[in-house]
């Protein structure tokens, strides 16, 4: 049987649950199968933005759905709509998918922060990379959404040599500044950016 993870007696009261004990061990299924643990905990918060990387794979999403059961927490994660329109579209949103159109972005951001608002437990998970395939820079995107809705930067890590899911640390995002860089929310992303970086590695390293 797979190592026991770390992390599985550590979900705080304040954290949004989701599923149940037959949940629970899908998710435990799903990641001994990958091969997978997870390690740290998570904040004893009602609310987080969770910037998730490296994202270098289409497994990724497999792993979080496994980490989502393992875990029982309930982390919203923003996916295209179109991937809604298929037989896994009723999945997805009942694991917390919500559907966003790329084509619209401030929307997207609009109606991210109006669920801050108004519910009392709320975690979103977010990459930042925004695409599989190798980046030179972050989206900031997911600091100015914390920032505006008054919540921490969970960051959660992944090593593809190790097989490990790390729930690293937690960050306050940085407050706005007016320079001709749009704040520092930009600063802050590269240096994100460059801490996973140095820290982490994908599923597909090529894609790092």
């Amino acid at each position: 049987m797979a190592r026991k993870n770390r992390a599985e007696n550590h979900v705080p009261e304040n954290a949004p649950r989701f599923g149940n004990a037959f949940t629970r061990w899908i998710g435990r299924c799903i990641l001994w199968c990958m091969g997978f643990t997870i390690e740290g905990k998570y904040p004893n918060e009602k609310k987080l933005v969770m910037a998730g990387a490296p994202h270098t794979s289409n497994w990724d999403l497999l792993l979080a759905i496994g980490t989502i059961l393992a875990m029982g927490v309930r982390i919203n994660f923003m996916m295209k709509k179109e991937a809604f329109d298929n037989p896994l579209g009723g999945m997805f949103k009942w694991l917390g998918g919500i559907p966003i159109d790329r084509s619209n972005p401030k929307r997207s951001v609009v109606e991210t922060l109006h669920a801050f608002k108004t519910r009392d437990k709320i975690w979103v998970a977010i990459l930042p990379e925004g695409t599989r395939k190798p980046v030179k820079s972050w989206k900031a995107g997911f600091i100015r959404i914390a920032r505006t809705a008054g919540v921490p930067i969970l960051i959660k890590g992944l090593d593809g040599r190790k097989k490990i899911l790390y729930l690293d640390k937690v960050v306050e995002p940085a407050h706005n500044t007016k320079t001709k860089t749009s704040g520092s929310a930009i600063a802050q992303a590269e240096e994100l950016r460059l801490y996973c970086k140095e820290k982490f590695t994908g599923i597909n390293p090529k894609n790092d």
